[in-house]
Parts: C-alpha cells; structure tokens; sequence
C-alpha cells in the first residue's frame, strides 16, 4: 500500500505558490505558524493526533520555489520506508556526512536536521512517543527521541535535487558562545543520559565515550559541561580526543593560551590532515575577502591543519 504524506508550509509560502488540490499521496497542509520551529509541543501533537495521512513533512524554507515544491510532491512515495525521511537541501554536506557516517542518535543529537533538510514523520512512530518532556524546539527534540526508540532513519536523495539553501551559517556554533538558557535544558538532559558505548562500535574505551559527550556538549555551547568531560579524560583514549575538544572548549570560551596548552598536550592528530580537505569548501565561498586568503596560507601547511594558528585567527577575529 502507497504511504499518502501531509507537507506542513506556512501559510504565507502557501500564498506564494501554486499548491494543487487534486487528490494524490502528497499534498500541503497550511501551518499558521511563520515556521515549523515556531511550532509548540501541544500543537504538533494535535497535528499528529487528527493526521489521516501516514506521514507528516515539515520544510523550514521561507523562500521555497515553485519548482522544489513539484520536486516534493511528485517524490515516489513507495521510497518511504523508514519511521523518519530526511530529504537534503542543496549544499547541505554537513547533514549528509554525519547521517552517512554516524548512527542515528549520534546524528540526531548532533544537529537540527529543520536547517538542513525536508523532515517526513512517521505518525505511527510520532504517537508511540510517551510521556513527552517539554521543549521549544519539539520537531528536533522528538527526532532524537524516535532515534532513541531504535526508530530507522533514512536519507533520500532526490535524482533531481532540491534548491533550496541549506541554513549552515546561521546553524554553526558562535565563536565565543554566550550560555545555552535553560529552554535547552531538554537537550542538555540528552545528552547527558547518552552513552556512546551502547551506539557506535567504534568506540573501543570508556575514555574515548567520555570524549564524545564532551564533543556534543560543546557543539551546543555547554562549554562548563563539556569542560567536566574532557578534564576527567585527560590523556587518555584513543588519539587523547578528550584533550582535543579541551583545547577546543578552551578556544571557544576564549582562554587562548590555555586552548595552546592543550593543543600541544594532543600532539598529532589524524583530523590534523583531514581538515584541509574539510574547510577548502568555505575558503573557496569566501575566496573574494583577502584576509581570509591570508589565513588560508598560516592555517594550512604541507596539507595539514595547525591548531594554534587557528587559535590565533580565532584571537584576531575576535
């Protein structure tokens, strides 16, 4: 039997296109909201509850085009076979890679997919949710629930791709975090209750889980908690991955000659040579600005990145 799916937009991009009425699997519903992240946990709950389609899509993209509105409705829905469907936006490599390399919790936790791609839940999977705590950022939170719940999560790449702009700028980390607030207590609770062990086989020691919990927290700008990780770890694991995200606690908070202490107490790491292939993408964006050609030339040498010259474009940037 063919998935039939609901397209949440607000009603102010529903007005700027031309949204068929005629029956098929997808079709639009209108939201009243500016956003689908303005979205309360009660009403998406309703939304969900008095749903008569099999899955519900929610797109943050205030200036979706015709053309990637017909991309959508004419998506196969025999392809929907997992609880939760991520479909990318244009230039949207971030999300692809971290849900290409890591498992579905790890991914989920890592980012809000709404900046980066068309999200399609189940409504079986949404209702099996209980329970529920509050948050402000409901579609995210429940994402990461539903992975927790072992919910399969499924990236489609359309062969005709959408346009729509991924929001990467405005969804990476501010250079000099002020804290969190406590309407993110929901996902610092997440976090904490994570064990990495239990998700990647990767992870070979109690060390290196403890550094990939003090990575997420200070992805999402917990630098005091991420703090704690880290120092319990110190030189410890594999490639001292708890010293490295000290030394980038201490960066970000900004403390710069501490965050040199610790790039020196990593020494060499393999993300050392891995990072020149990773950033080349933003220096060619942002060719047209000359310091950052200038930086280009002091962060990168013999194809491989310097921390605390990095340290130091983060102190002149400042």
């Amino acid at each position: 039997m063919t998935a039939t799916v609901k397209l949440y937009l607000p009603r102010q991009v529903i007005d700027s296109l031309n949204c068929p009425t005629e029956s098929s699997s997808i079709h639009v519903g209108e939201l009243e909201q500016a956003s689908p992240a303005s979205l309360s946990q009660a009403e998406l709950v309703t939304l969900f509850e008095n749903a008569t389609e099999d899955y519900l899509g929610f797109i943050d993209a205030p200036q979706l085009c015709q053309a990637d509105l017909d991309r959508l409705l004419n998506l196969d829905p025999s392809q929907l076979r997992a609880g939760v469907a991520l479909l990318p936006f244009s230039a949207s490599e971030p999300l692809i890679q971290v849900y290409q390399v890591l498992p579905p919790l790890a991914a989920a936790l890592s980012m809000n997919p709404l900046s980066h791609a068309v999200l399609l839940i189940r409504k079986t999977d949404f209702l099996s949710l209980k329970d529920l705590p509050d948050s402000p950022e409901p579609i995210w939170q429940k994402l990461i629930l539903l992975a927790k719940q072992k919910v399969p999560i499924e990236l489609i790449e359309l062969d005709n791709p959408l346009t729509i702009k991924c929001q990467f700028e405005s969804s990476l980390p501010e250079l000099a975090p002020s804290l969190p607030g406590t309407d993110r207590k929901w996902l610092l609770n997440l976090l904490r209750g994570y064990d990495p062990r239990q998700d990647l086989t990767a992870i070979e020691s109690a060390a290196d889980a403890t550094a990939l919990k003090a990575g997420l927290l200070c992805l999402h700008d917990y630098l005091d908690e991420s703090h704690e990780y880290s120092q319990s770890v110190q030189s410890q694991g594999r490639h001292r991955a708890g010293d490295y995200w000290h030394h980038i606690m201490h960066r970000r908070e900004p403390d710069y000659s501490n965050a040199k202490y610790w790039s020196r107490a990593v020494g060499y790491h393999p993300l050392h040579d891995e990072l020149p292939t990773a950033v080349e993408p933003l220096f060619d964006r942002y060719a047209g600005i000359s310091h950052v050609a200038s930086w280009q030339s002091r962060l990168v040498q013999n194809k491989r990145w310097l921390l605390n010259a990095f340290v130091d474009c983060c102190q002149e940037c400042e």
